[in-house]
């Protein structure tokens, strides 16, 4: 009888396999990637898709256009959920939010994006958790402050009653405890450099117990910051001497934009740039705004300053050591644009990918690869908020 029931599950188990290949292998493997879409699972969509590309006989539409069509759907997703999560995060709702990861994840396990965001969303649920336990911490402290001075008034008024001096030396015991717990934060902040929640945790817990450990970190904390004061003096100063000296290169630009833009050749014989007084001065305020640019990096400005002096025909050494210095800064600069835009493009964050690369193009026009990263990432862009649109008016 048991051999009978294992033959009759092998029977039907082949008869199932072999109507999941006849599903696939007679076209319909399109409409199961559409209902996978349609119902966001996206992780089975991607397995048909690989599937069917171990299987090239299998018919399906181009699996290229397929596989374009999941991942702007992917992408739309992704978006979808983790700005979701960070508003439910941001209104308190973490459970809310850490539902919205799971979910997601069970249908793109493999998504570097959502685990990304989940693993931020976990920092931040933990930072949150601390921060509170901090709060109630400090307001614990405080409220035994309080505690401690009004038994002590107590005392006071009747020194000699073995109750109250036994209920005041257990609420110093208290007091010492959480003075304790105060000072370990406090020491883990100094370690940290944070002065801010020093100055919030070490003084109160001086305030609630005398122990020696504590008074040491107490003092550790005053001189770091007077350090601190100290640096952000310092800081000021320079700033303010930075300042004064930048105004006074200013003074010295402003004197030789007013002086005559004449150049002098090796034989002491003088040589005007223009033979017009005016175009000379022109082309004088032009160089300098020229160096100026060039020195602060601003290369779209230098490039059009230096466009501007060659049109006048400025023949200058600096100039010329000048231009060739900015063409290859800008070439430098652009392909470093480039990879930042790469970057954006990998983690489907398509709007930063196209305003770094229209930035790149601004400064190298003629660039064909720029040129075609453009065009596919703003064909992409397009993609998404067709859709957007599409699921809007479906809803």
């Amino acid at each position: 009888m048991k051999q009978l029931v294992w033959l009759l599950g092998i029977i039907v188990l082949s008869q199932i396999s072999g109507c999941a290949s006849l599903l696939t292998s007679t076209g319909n493997a399109d409409d199961q990637i559409d209902r996978w879409l349609s119902q966001e699972e996206y992780g089975k969509a991607l397995a048909l898709v690989a599937e069917l590309r171990e299987s090239p006989s299998l018919a399906t539409r181009n699996l290229q256009e397929t596989q374009e069509r999941i991942d702007v759907q992917i992408a739309s997703y992704e978006q979808r959920v983790v700005a979701e999560a960070e508003s439910a995060a941001g209104s308190g709702d973490w459970g809310t939010a850490f539902d919205l990861y799971h979910d997601a994840l069970s249908r793109l396990p493999e998504s570097t994006r959502l685990q990304q965001g989940e693993q931020q969303l976990l920092r931040r649920h933990a930072e949150y958790v601390e921060m509170l336990e901090m709060d109630r911490l400090i307001a614990k402290g405080e409220w035994m402050l309080k505690e401690l001075e009004i038994s002590r008034l107590a005392e006071a008024k009747k020194p000699h009653s073995w109750i109250g001096q036994y209920s005041l030396d257990r609420k110093i015991g208290s007091a010492n405890e959480l003075a304790l717990d105060l000072a370990e934060r406090g020491k883990r902040a100094l370690e940290h450099r944070d002065l801010t929640l020093a100055q919030r945790v070490l003084p109160l817990a001086s305030n609630l117990s005398n122990a020696i450990e504590i008074a040491a970190l107490n003092a550790r904390f005053q001189e770091m910051r007077k350090e601190e004061e100290l640096r952000i003096l310092n800081e000021q100063k320079r700033i303010a001497e930075a300042q004064l000296a930048e105004e006074k290169v200013r003074g010295e630009r402003q004197e030789k934009k007013q002086r005559s833009a004449i150049d002098i050749d090796t034989n002491g014989q003088e040589q005007k740039i223009n033979t017009n007084g005016p175009e000379r001065k022109k082309a004088a305020l032009l160089m300098a705004d020229f160096k100026k640019a060039c020195h602060e990096k601003d290369f779209a400005r230098a490039q059009r300053l230096m466009s501007r002096l060659e049109k006048q025909g400025v023949d200058d050494p600096e100039f010329e050591h000048l231009s060739k210095e900015l063409a290859t800064d800008v070439a430098r600069h652009v392909k470093h644009l480039i990879k930042i835009g790469v970057i954006h493009y990998s983690q489907q964050q398509y709007n930063e990918a196209l305003n770094v690369w229209k930035q790149a193009q601004i400064l190298d026009p003629k660039n064909e690869q720029l040129t075609a990263r453009i065009k596919r990432v703003t064909r992409v862009i397009n993609n998404l908020q067709n859709l957007r649109t599409k699921s809007g008016v479906t809803e």
